[in-house]
């Protein structure tokens, strides 16, 4: 919430009242527009413009269409009967729809909401909301709110007027539905429209009065609730300037809002990147392959193929040399050996490793270690070279042919 500045013009400059971030009153006055424009400089909170009832035709018109453009140019033939002057020479500005769907329509002559704007440029304060006082009488049934010689009058869907104190009386008269009637102002407006109210009552007509020690003014700010018919639309319409803790806010969000695209936007390049690397992974891997196994002609799934030929034991070719050698081979540097060479007969499917070592015994253990541990091994030849020896251990899965 912010402060509320309310503002009407009057012949020697404007009067204003203030309410707080709360909604109470936090001041009033009356005062010439420089003066004004010094007090209230660096105003950030909403600023109000409340122009005269009598100005303003509030009225309702039926238009079924939902497309705005069809409204707006439907609107002023709509009410062209209620108006004292030409369509032309009329601004017509659209409000929300009432209970029986028919639109809000605010009139006044576009000479009068020219003068109003021209006062406006003058003022510091930037105004965004333009109402008209009958506006702000509340809508619950017959409504009015004195304001010293004048009373604003609003009827339940959503029309009024302003009329002169004395007229009270008659203009109620016009009503279709005698509704019970609401007055509300000072204890001495009040008692100014007796008479009236008087020959209300003796026509059955059912009167409440409201008696409050406020101004007219004030009892309409007080009744603002930001529902009521804006004057600043169309050509007249004025962007509303943010709080500097709402700007703060939107600056936060948009840098949030471009962090995450930076995050996305570095996400995609990254995923872009590591596909393209798969992609070449994939690549030399099946270019590996087909390298090392050129009979093979299922290349579907690379992965899976990969596995059939390194992970059996027991096959043929080149997968059970991998997985023999793996076999013998993987205890030679704790065992003091050194692998020299490496032969292998694929139809007998037994391993020949040429190996040296200090002592012959190295090989023996060496090949009694492979037979534990399911390898069927066997020393064959054993020779003495210089400070060393040389031997080959012949080496087959458990269960070959001899």
């Amino acid at each position: 919430m912010v402060e509320t500045l309310f503002l009407s013009q009057t012949q020697s400059g404007l009067r204003w009242l203030l309410f707080d971030q709360f909604g109470n009153k936090s001041g009033n006055g009356e005062t010439d527009v420089s003066s004004f424009n010094t007090d209230f400089a660096g105003f950030a909170g909403r600023a109000v413009f409340v122009v005269p009832g009598e100005e303003v035709l509030l009225t309702t018109a039926n238009v079924p269409s939902r497309q705005k453009r069809q409204i707006v140019q439907a609107v002023p033939y709509a009410v062209e009967e209620q108006l004292a002057s030409d369509v032309e020479d009329c601004f017509f500005a659209l409000g929300e729809r009432n209970d029986q769907g028919e639109i809000l329509i605010s009139v006044c002559g576009i000479e009068q909401m020219e003068s109003w704007v021209e006062f406006l440029s003058h003022l510091e304060v930037a105004v965004t909301t333009m109402v008209s006082e009958t506006s702000l009488v509340e809508t619950s049934g017959a409504v009015a709110v004195v304001d010293d010689d004048r009373v604003h009058v609003r009827w339940g869907n959503g029309s009024g007027l302003t009329v002169p104190s004395g007229q009270l009386a008659m203009t109620l008269a016009t009503d279709k539905e005698e509704l019970p009637f609401e007055i509300t102002g000072n204890h001495v407006a009040v008692e100014s429209l007796a008479i009236q109210l008087s020959e209300l009552e003796a026509g059955d007509r059912e009167v409440s009065r409201n008696l409050v020690e406020e101004t007219g003014f004030y009892l309409l700010c007080c009744q603002f609730n930001g529902h009521e018919t804006n004057l600043l639309q169309g050509p007249y319409k004025v962007e509303e300037k943010r709080s500097g803790l709402a700007m703060v806010w939107r600056s936060v969000a948009i840098l949030a809002g471009v962090a995450v695209l930076l995050h996305l936007l570095l996400l995609a390049g990254q995923g872009w990147f590591l596909s393209h690397k798969a992609s070449g992974y994939r690549a030399a891997s099946l270019s590996l392959y087909q390298s090392i196994f050129p009979d093979d002609r299922n290349l579907r799934d690379l992965r899976r193929r990969w596995n059939s030929h390194l992970g059996r034991s027991e096959a043929s070719g080149s997968g059970a040399f991998i997985a023999l050698f793996g076999r013998a081979t993987q205890g030679l540097p704790g065992a003091g050996l050194t692998l020299q060479k490496v032969n292998f007969n694929e139809s007998r499917g037994d391993l020949i490793l040429q190996v040296a070592g200090d002592r012959s015994e190295l090989l023996v253990q060496y090949s009694q270690r492979l037979s534990s541990e399911g390898v069927d091994a066997e020393i064959g030849t054993i020779s003495q070279e210089g400070e060393g020896v040389r031997g080959s251990i012949r080496v087959r899965a458990s269960g070959g042919a001899s």
